[in-house]
């Protein structure tokens, strides 16, 4: 269920304009490339009531090549809804 749920939100998020999912396979954390911020992106999506990852700079912040990257995860207790309104959410802060 965590991996069936993963897929199907990469699906979603691959959809945005201008967002791009990194991994060909994965099981239930991947990566997206966003326009812009990653931490900034993570930053309004959090205004807007949805937790969308961790941006990849934090695990690294002198490394500037991370900075437009977000690690996503999805597990079985996330909703189609969730997944929705994450990627709603998304194309409303990169566009």
């Amino acid at each position: 269920l965590n991996h069936a749920n993963a897929v199907a939100l990469a699906g979603l998020l691959a959809k945005v304009p201008g967002v791009k999912v990194l991994n060909d396979t994965f099981f239930n954390e991947f990566t997206i490339r966003v326009p812009g911020s990653g931490a900034d992106v993570i930053e309004k999506l959090a205004a807007k009531g949805v937790l969308g990852g961790v941006p990849a700079s934090r695990l690294s912040p002198d490394n500037s090549d991370l900075a437009d990257l977000i690690i996503v995860a999805s597990t079985e207790v996330n909703t189609d809804e969730d997944r929705a309104a994450y990627a709603k959410a998304l194309k409303e802060v990169v566009s």
